[in-house]
C-alpha cells in the first residue's frame, strides 16, 4: 500500500513573500549565498520581518557543501538560539541549511519551530525532497543525507531572486529540472502519480527554460520554471532517481561540474542505455515524447525515443551547455584516471538503486567515456 503526503507547505507567486509577515518575537536565522549579502532583494525580505523579531544573516555558503561548513553553521546557530531557520539561495545553500536545521535539531536539541526554503535557482527541487547532499572536502566524496526530518516545513517559491540569474546558471539549473523529471518517471519507484508531476514538469522546462534563457524572460516565464522544479521535486522525492545522478555527483565531486550540467552531460546518453535494456522503460519514454509532440504516433518507439533525445541535445545547445568534460575545460588524460573510481563510488551512491536498470561498473565506466 502505498502513501503520500506533502509535508512541507508550499506558498507559490510573487506574493508569497508575505508569508514572513507573520512571524513575531521570533529568533529568525537566515543562512543565504554570500552575493546576496546587502543586495536589494535580501534586504527586502529582512524588511518583512526585522521590525517584529531578531534576525541574523549566516553567509558562509559554498557551492558542494563540506560537512565542515555544516559544523560550522551549527556553531554559529548556537550562539544565536534562532527559533526560525530561512534558507535563500540554490541547492547547496538549501542542502546546507538542511544539515544545519537537521544535526541542530537532532545533537543540539534547538527549538527551531520552523524550516523556510527560499529558492533562487529553478533547479533543484531542495526545497521539497528529503535529500541533502554533503561534501567530504579531503575525499571529494559526496554523501546524500536521506530524511524526511531534513523536509523544510515550508517552501516560498517567488520570481524575485531568480530575475537576475546569470543565463549560464538558469540554464544548468533548469537542465537539472529535467534530469530530475525524466530520471523519476522511469525510476523504480515510480507510479502514476509522480509520473503526472513528472510529465508537467518536463512540459514546463522545454517551454519555459528557453525562454528563461533570454534576457526578455517574464516574471511568468520565471515562475514556471519555479513551479517545474518544485513538481520534479515532489516527483522525483517518491520515485526516485537513477544512475544519471549517481555518476553526476562523481564529476561534482572530483572535478568540480556544476550539478546540472554534470547531469545534463550525461542525460541522453543514459535515457539510451537504460532504453536498451529495460524495453519497459522504451516505451514509456517513447509514449512521453508522442505526448510532447516530438515523436509522431504512427512511428516506432525507436524513432519516437530518437526524437526525444533529439529534443534534449537540441536544449542543451540552445542553452549553450558544454557538452563533455573536454568542453568544460577538464583534461582527458586528467579525466581518464579517474573514471574505475568515479565508477566505484556512482555504484555505491544513493540515487544508483532506483536505476531501472542495474548497471554494473563497465557499463558505468562506458557511459562515462561518451562525456570526456
Amino acid at each position: 500500500m502505498d502513501q503520500w503526503t506533502f509535508p512541507t507547505q508550499i506558498y507559490a507567486g510573487a506574493d508569497s513573500l508575505n508569508r514572513l509577515t507573520e512571524f513575531n518575537n521570533e529568533s529568525i536565522l537566515i543562512i543565504c549565498d554570500p552575493f546576496l549579502k546587502d543586495s536589494p532583494n535580501l534586504l527586502y525580505v529582512i524588511g518583512l520581518m526585522d521590525d517584529q523579531n531578531k534576525v541574523n544573516i549566516y553567509t558562509d555558503v559554498v557551492p558542494d557543501p563540506p560537512i565542515t561548513h555544516v559544523a560550522k553553521g551549527i556553531e554559529f546557530m548556537d550562539s544565536v538560539k534562532p527559533t526560525v531557520i530561512i534558507a535563500i539561495g540554490g541547492g547547496s545553500c538549501i542542502d546546507m541549511s538542511k544539515g544545519v536545521a537537521y544535526f541542530g535539531r537532532k545533537l543540539r536539541h534547538m527549538d527551531i519551530k520552523t524550516f523556510i526554503a527560499i529558492p533562487t535557482t529553478s533547479g533543484t527541487g531542495s526545497e521539497v525532497t528529503s535529500f541533502a547532499v554533503l561534501t567530504d572536502s579531503e575525499t571529494q566524496i559526496k554523501y546524500p543525507l536521506l530524511d524526511d526530518a531534513v523536509l523544510p516545513d515550508e517552501a516560498l517559491l517567488t520570481p524575485l531572486f531568480v530575475k537576475t540569474s546569470p543565463p549560464n546558471v538558469t540554464a544548468y539549473s533548469g537542465m537539472d529540472v529535467l534530469v530530475h523529471a525524466l530520471e523519476a518517471y522511469v525510476a523504480i519507484e515510480s507510479n502514476n502519480f509522480t509520473d503526472a508531476l513528472a510529465q508537467r514538469a518536463i512540459e514546463l522546462v522545454f517551454e519555459y527554460l528557453p525562454k528563461c534563457h533570454k534576457s526578455t524572460a517574464t516574471d511568468y516565464d520565471r515562475m514556471s520554471m519555479h513551479e517545474a522544479s518544485c513538481l520534479a521535486g515532489l516527483s522525483f522525492n517518491k520515485a526516485g532517481l537513477g544512475i544519471v545522478h549517481a555518476m553526476a555527483h562523481q564529476l561534482g565531486g572530483q572535478f568540480h561540474v556544476p550539478h546540472g550540467l554534470a547531469n545534463s552531460m550525461l542525460l541522453p546518453y543514459v535515457i539510451a542505455f537504460n532504453c536498451a535494456h529495460n524495453l519497459a522503460v522504451m516505451r514509456k519514454y517513447a509514449h512521453l515524447s508522442t505526448k510532447l509532440g516530438f515523436g509522431s504516433p504512427d512511428i516506432s518507439d525507436r524513432d519516437k525515443l530518437g526524437s526525444l533525445l533529439k529534443a534534449i541535445v537540441k536544449l542543451q545547445k540552445t542553452l549553450e551547455c558544454p557538452m563533455s568534460l573536454t568542453d568544460f575545460g577538464v583534461d582527458k588524460i586528467h579525466s581518464e584516471v579517474k573514471l574505475g573510481l568515479m565508477a566505484d563510488r556512482a555504484l555505491e551512491d544513493m540515487c544508483y538503486r532506483f536505476n531501472p536498470y542495474p548497471a554494473n561498473r563497465d557499463d558505468l565506466i562506458g557511459l562515462y567515456k561518451n562525456v570526456l
